[in-house]
């Protein structure tokens, strides 16, 4: 099954272009009071967006309030070229940049797009998909940014900024309910403690029934509804200014996730469908696919815990002779545990328990800066430190019914006992109830780097940029393999020389991993950089071209993997990921910055791509050896007098495989890369207008993409068609903003769309997939001191 749009990415991006260039042209009359230009901090220091020579997207605090966006996943809707997916839990999100991103299924592997939340890396995509509070601005930083930035990033950055604490009290509470379950309450308190002091502290619920309707077929599962949303944050912040010349602030964040993620519904069913249901008594999995009524499947809990905390500390100190030290601080903990039916059915195959499943990263990271400025020359140069410990726990576990299906696979649904046959054990005890994998894997990281940025005046128009960071990054991975019923179905099969062994000895049964401890150590050094150069030419336009060098360090699969023969692969690493890119780009203010246009022209060639792929059973990690992505990305701004607001963002991107065959990954060759679609589009129009005492306001959001394949090794059963969503809000305040009423809506032509699309593990022909939520309709009343 293929789900489509009602449009089409040609069309809609004409009419999107066609849209800005036509308010540009005619409103000449209705322009506004003068824009004030955004203020970025994308290459560590605060300069207009204007005037930075890099593509960068910036989502302000009111665009996401007015968007009813309150974490990163929802602001993809609000720009092109971000694209972020969820799998089988919250720890497993994947974030791509014109076509690049790392699949998040594997801890083993860093994010090629890095999200940084107030100046603190985090230590992957997924542990940054909480409530942000109030935030001051999204930045989005397009291509490698590894050259100032921490660990990663070969794709770009996600930076969030959080909003300050202001010396000026200020109160925001709001509480929203909506459609399926949804409520939320939020509190946002700042203002100043003492002489120099100030603080705030922002504390949020949300929660909302799952989008799933489960059949928890022959049980244990109690749940009838899965993919919801439960979950309590807190942010704490102090600020201490001391005039211009010391700035402290401090943050301290927690948040507690108690949920159920994820199901799946089912895409295709398969030839194997009939065995499942046969044990499950009818049960199993649907006789045909349905995926509009995101019905699942699900004998076994999904239930997933997970706790979010850290603590950093930002110095800035300007000394007396003119350069401003910083000193950047932090330490963080994400604990995920989670319950998972691993076979996605209401069938008893085989699951994971939370005590045995989940990952745990403890982080602590330094950074010093010094900067400042001297004649034509800005400059910039720093110490970064950090440590990184995973702990990663796996299992599986048989079920009742794993044996049965087992045999069912190996008779073509003639017989339960077939195993037995196989291995020459009695039924039941190849493969016992309860028994299974159970892994430990720790690994730890430390990286140290040394960077510095040069950004020289040549003339008042023209300037050039060096950055220089010199990486390194060591890691050791210990890892403890069990089989708690020490492989007794696999053993016995190779004993007899049986037929069979790719079903009978997948990797959590083989009894090559039982009581296997595995070291592993790699280290990695790299220079990595960039050159820039900007020239103004004329007061309202800057344009810029650049090379830059990024990289990502080698890792492990923490996973079992198994050779052709049945042993123990002792060597799961994976080689470093380099990028070079060439972008040129111009940037144009207009009329006192009340229309601003950005654009951009790239070429990203990736080598030693690190891929995470699902082979049914187990993930398959992968270096391809090339991947390239180059396209053209435009954004038009336009602000009008009667309370008008547009914003328009096209991208038209390539992202590509190269000629070389990937072992086991045969669709890869010369083939557009998964989650890559060619074209992209956003368009958000915001109004607003006073009328009889009060502030009316309208808000409309739309993203656009074309097609595009959700998986991995991209079989065409996987592609997701072109579609489009709108969020919109209706808002009503008194004229001071102190009470406010939203009428809002996510998904309003409620369109079914995949995240992504998988096969059902163990089952020939059955296709799954994880989809995005349904239309929601909901209020939320604001009230502002």
């Amino acid at each position: 099954m293929r789900l489509s749009s009602r449009c089409h990415a040609l069309p809609l991006a004409v009419r999107l272009l066609s849209a800005s260039a036509l308010v540009s042209v005619a409103a000449g009359p209705v322009w506004a009071q003068e824009v004030t230009e955004v203020v970025v901090t994308a290459r560590k220091k605060p300069e207009s967006l204007a005037r930075a020579p890099i593509s960068v997207a910036v989502i302000t605090g009111e665009q996401l309030r007015r968007g009813g966006a309150y974490d990163l996943r929802d602001a993809q809707v609000l720009t092109p070229s971000l694209l972020i997916t969820s799998t089988a839990n919250e720890a497993q999100t994947t974030a791509r940049l014109r076509g690049v991103g790392t699949v998040g299924d594997n801890p083993g592997l860093e994010s090629s797009v890095s999200v940084v939340i107030d100046g603190v890396v985090r230590a992957r995509t997924a542990t940054a998909m909480s409530d942000l509070g109030v935030v001051e601005r999204i930045e989005i930083l397009k291509g490698p940014q590894t050259s100032l930035f921490g660990k990663g990033a070969s794709a770009g950055i996600i930076q969030a900024v959080t909003e300050a604490p202001r010396f000026t009290p200020e109160q925001v509470y709001e509480v929203t309910a909506g459609e399926r379950g949804t409520l939320a309450a939020t509190a946002y308190v700042s203002g100043p403690l003492a002489d120099k002091w100030a603080g705030s502290l922002s504390l949020v619920h949300r929660q909302r029934d799952g989008q799933y309707r489960i059949n928890a077929g022959q049980g244990p599962r109690s749940e009838t509804r899965d993919g919801d949303q439960n979950y309590d944050s807190l942010r704490g912040q102090l600020l201490y200014m001391d005039s211009d010349r010391l700035r402290v602030r401090l943050i301290a964040d927690y948040t507690a996730r108690d949920e159920n993620c994820c199901t799946g519904t089912v895409v295709q069913v398969g030839a194997t469908a009939p065995w499942i249901n046969s044990l499950a008594s009818g049960n199993g999995v649907p006789t045909t696919a349905d995926v509009e009524g995101r019905r699942a499947f699900s004998n076994r809990s999904t239930a997933q815990h997970i706790k979010d905390g850290g603590l950093s500390a930002e110095v800035n100190w300007r000394l007396d002779s003119g350069p401003t030290l910083t000193s950047l601080t932090a330490s963080r903990r994400f604990d995920h545990r989670q319950g998972y039916d691993a076979d996605f059915s209401g069938a008893d195959i085989y699951y994971r328990v939370p005590d045995d499943f989940g990952t745990r990263f403890d982080t602590l990271s330094q950074e010093w800066r010094l900067s400042g400025k001297n004649g034509p020359l800005d400059w910039l140069t720093g110490v970064y430190l950090s440590s990184e410990k995973v702990t990663r726990r796996d299992s599986y576990v048989y079920g009742e019914d794993y044996e049965p299906y087992l045999s069912l696979l190996l008779s073509s649904g003639a017989s339960t006992n077939r195993v037995a046959s196989l291995t020459g054990l009695t039924a039941g005890s190849a493969y016992p109830i309860g028994g299974g994998a159970r892994d430990i894997h720790r690994q730890t990281e430390h990286n140290a780097a040394l960077f510095a940025n040069l950004d020289w005046a040549l003339t008042t128009d023209v300037s050039a940029v060096l950055g220089l960071r010199l990486n390194r990054q060591t890691k050791t991975l210990n890892s403890a393999y069990r089989n708690t019923d020490g492989g007794v179905g696999c053993a016995a099969a190779q004993s007899l020389g049986s037929s069979g062994l790719g079903t009978l000895c997948q990797s959590f049964s083989n009894p090559a991993f039982n009581r296997l401890d595995l070291t592993q150590k790699m280290s990695d050094d790299a220079l990595t950089g960039t050159f820039k150069l900007s020239w103004r030419t004329t007061p309202s336009l800057m344009s810029y071209a650049s090379v830059a060098r990024g990289w990502k360090g080698g890792g492990f699969n923490l996973d079992r993997e198994q050779t052709t023969t049945y042993a123990a692969d002792r060597d799961t690493s994976f080689r470093a990921e380099t990028v070079t890119a060439y972008e040129v780009g111009l940037k144009g203010r207009w009329w006192r910055g009340r229309l601003a246009f950005d654009a951009a022209a790239f070429r990203q060639e990736f080598r030693d791509f690190q891929l995470n792929t699902f082979l049914g059973a187990t993930f398959l990690v992968t270096s391809v050896p090339e991947l390239t992505s180059h396209g053209i990305e435009t954004e038009t701004r336009v602000t009008l007098k009667n309370g008008l607001r547009l914003v328009s963002g096209v991208t038209w991107s390539e992202s590509q495989f190269g000629s070389q065959p990937v072992p086991g990954l045969p669709r890869l060759t010369n083939a557009r890369a998964s989650f890559a679609p060619k074209w992209s589009a956003t368009l958000q129009a915001d109004y607003h207008r006073e009328w009889r005492g009060l502030n009316w306001g309208a808000a409309l959001d739309a993203r656009y993409n074309a097609d595009y394949n959700t998986g991995s090794d991209l079989a065409p059963i996987k592609i997701q068609g072109a579609y489009t969503l709108m969020n919109g809000r209706l808002s009503v305040a008194n004229r001071a903003e102190t009470v406010a009423l939203d009428l809002w809506g996510t998904n309003l032509t409620n369109e079914t769309y995949y995240q992504v699309v998988f096969g059902a593990p163990l089952q020939s022909g059955t296709f799954n997939a994880f989809v995005g939520q349904p239309r929601t309709i909901g209020l939320t009343l604001r009230l502002r001191q």
